[in-house]
Protein backbone atom coordinates (compact mmCIF):
# COMPACT_ATOMS: atom_id res chain seq x y z
CA UNK A 1 0.00 0.00 0.00
CA UNK A 2 1.46 3.41 -0.69
CA UNK A 3 0.85 6.08 1.59
CA UNK A 4 -1.32 7.76 -0.68
CA UNK A 5 -3.55 4.77 -0.68
CA UNK A 6 -3.70 4.52 3.63
CA UNK A 7 -5.24 8.56 4.10
CA UNK A 8 -8.83 8.58 4.44
CA UNK A 9 -10.53 10.29 1.67
CA UNK A 10 -11.55 13.95 2.13
CA UNK A 11 -15.32 14.38 2.39
CA UNK A 12 -16.32 17.75 0.34
CA UNK A 13 -18.30 19.84 2.27
CA UNK A 14 -21.32 21.29 0.28
CA UNK A 15 -22.29 24.20 1.52
CA UNK A 16 -25.83 25.94 1.07
CA UNK A 17 -26.41 28.72 -2.07
CA UNK A 18 -29.15 31.25 -0.51
CA UNK A 19 -30.44 33.33 -2.99
CA UNK A 20 -31.14 36.72 -1.86
CA UNK A 21 -33.93 39.45 -2.74
CA UNK A 22 -31.17 41.40 -4.06
CA UNK A 23 -29.90 38.84 -6.55
CA UNK A 24 -34.06 38.04 -7.66
CA UNK A 25 -34.03 41.76 -8.48
CA UNK A 26 -31.01 41.73 -10.31
CA UNK A 27 -32.04 38.87 -12.99
CA UNK A 28 -35.45 40.59 -12.93
CA UNK A 29 -34.68 43.96 -14.18
CA UNK A 30 -32.25 42.19 -16.97
CA UNK A 31 -35.26 40.79 -18.08
CA UNK A 32 -37.48 43.99 -17.47
CA UNK A 33 -34.63 45.95 -19.73
CA UNK A 34 -34.05 43.19 -22.24
CA UNK A 35 -38.11 42.87 -22.86
CA UNK A 36 -37.51 46.67 -23.77
CA UNK A 37 -35.23 45.89 -26.17
CA UNK A 38 -37.09 43.38 -27.81
CA UNK A 39 -38.91 45.91 -30.57
CA UNK A 40 -35.00 46.88 -31.55
CA UNK A 41 -34.20 43.06 -32.05
CA UNK A 42 -36.26 40.27 -31.60
CA UNK A 43 -33.42 37.57 -29.97
CA UNK A 44 -32.99 40.20 -27.43
CA UNK A 45 -32.97 38.70 -23.71
CA UNK A 46 -32.26 35.38 -25.26
CA UNK A 47 -28.82 35.43 -23.50
CA UNK A 48 -30.51 36.53 -19.90
CA UNK A 49 -32.99 33.39 -20.12
CA UNK A 50 -30.04 31.49 -20.57
CA UNK A 51 -28.82 32.65 -17.64
CA UNK A 52 -32.25 31.89 -15.98
CA UNK A 53 -31.75 28.72 -17.01
CA UNK A 54 -28.39 28.39 -16.01
CA UNK A 55 -29.20 29.38 -12.08
CA UNK A 56 -32.50 27.48 -11.89
CA UNK A 57 -30.28 24.29 -13.13
CA UNK A 58 -26.63 24.27 -12.78
CA UNK A 59 -25.43 27.09 -10.22
CA UNK A 60 -26.46 26.01 -7.05
CA UNK A 61 -25.00 22.85 -7.15
CA UNK A 62 -21.65 24.26 -9.02
CA UNK A 63 -21.12 26.92 -6.09
CA UNK A 64 -22.38 24.46 -3.56
CA UNK A 65 -19.52 22.18 -4.44
CA UNK A 66 -16.87 24.49 -5.49
CA UNK A 67 -17.46 28.08 -3.27
CA UNK A 68 -13.92 29.47 -3.67
CA UNK A 69 -15.02 29.85 -7.84
CA UNK A 70 -14.58 32.95 -9.47
CA UNK A 71 -12.21 35.61 -8.25
CA UNK A 72 -12.23 37.62 -5.42
CA UNK A 73 -14.85 40.87 -6.00
CA UNK A 74 -12.92 43.99 -5.24
CA UNK A 75 -16.22 45.95 -4.58
CA UNK A 76 -14.75 48.22 -2.25
CA UNK A 77 -12.25 50.04 -5.37
CA UNK A 78 -15.51 51.20 -7.23
CA UNK A 79 -16.24 54.46 -5.09
CA UNK A 80 -19.37 53.53 -6.26
CA UNK A 81 -22.19 55.78 -3.55
CA UNK A 82 -24.93 53.00 -4.31
CA UNK A 83 -22.43 50.07 -3.18
CA UNK A 84 -21.17 52.02 -0.38
CA UNK A 85 -24.03 52.55 0.84
CA UNK A 86 -24.91 48.69 0.32
CA UNK A 87 -21.97 47.52 1.62
CA UNK A 88 -22.12 49.60 4.98
CA UNK A 89 -25.21 48.01 5.40
CA UNK A 90 -24.16 45.01 4.84
CA UNK A 91 -21.45 45.30 7.35
CA UNK A 92 -23.04 44.86 10.72
CA UNK A 93 -25.02 41.51 9.17
CA UNK A 94 -21.74 40.54 8.55
CA UNK A 95 -19.62 41.24 11.44
CA UNK A 96 -19.14 37.87 13.01
CA UNK A 97 -19.50 35.77 9.79
CA UNK A 98 -16.66 35.93 7.30
CA UNK A 99 -17.79 37.09 4.09
CA UNK A 100 -15.88 36.84 1.38
CA UNK A 101 -16.76 38.67 -2.38
CA UNK A 102 -16.26 36.60 -5.01
CA UNK A 103 -17.41 37.46 -8.62
CA UNK A 104 -17.75 34.47 -11.09
CA UNK A 105 -17.81 34.76 -15.30
CA UNK A 106 -21.03 32.90 -16.38
CA UNK A 107 -21.42 32.74 -19.70
CA UNK A 108 -21.80 36.72 -20.51
CA UNK A 109 -22.91 37.53 -17.10
CA UNK A 110 -20.89 38.14 -13.73
CA UNK A 111 -22.28 36.65 -10.52
CA UNK A 112 -21.73 38.53 -7.74
CA UNK A 113 -21.90 36.29 -4.14
CA UNK A 114 -21.11 35.84 -1.28
CA UNK A 115 -18.70 33.22 0.93
CA UNK A 116 -19.11 32.38 4.57
CA UNK A 117 -17.87 29.40 6.22
CA UNK A 118 -21.70 28.36 6.31
CA UNK A 119 -23.21 29.52 3.13
CA UNK A 120 -22.96 31.08 -0.44
CA UNK A 121 -25.10 33.84 -0.75
CA UNK A 122 -25.63 34.73 -4.41
CA UNK A 123 -25.76 38.25 -4.32
CA UNK A 124 -26.07 40.22 -7.88
CA UNK A 125 -25.54 39.67 -11.26
CA UNK A 126 -24.79 41.72 -14.56
CA UNK A 127 -24.16 41.71 -18.23
CA UNK A 128 -20.00 41.75 -18.58
CA UNK A 129 -20.67 45.04 -20.30
CA UNK A 130 -21.76 46.59 -17.21
CA UNK A 131 -19.84 49.29 -15.07
CA UNK A 132 -21.54 47.93 -12.11
CA UNK A 133 -24.16 45.86 -10.07
CA UNK A 134 -27.54 46.77 -9.39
Amino acid sequence: MTPASRRPARRQIRLPVVVTHRFERALNAMLDHYAALQHLHPDAGAKAQRLIELVQTKLAPLLAAQPDIGRPAQLHLLHNPVESAWIAKLAPLSARRRLQAREWLLDDFWILCYRSAGAVYLVSARHAREAQYR
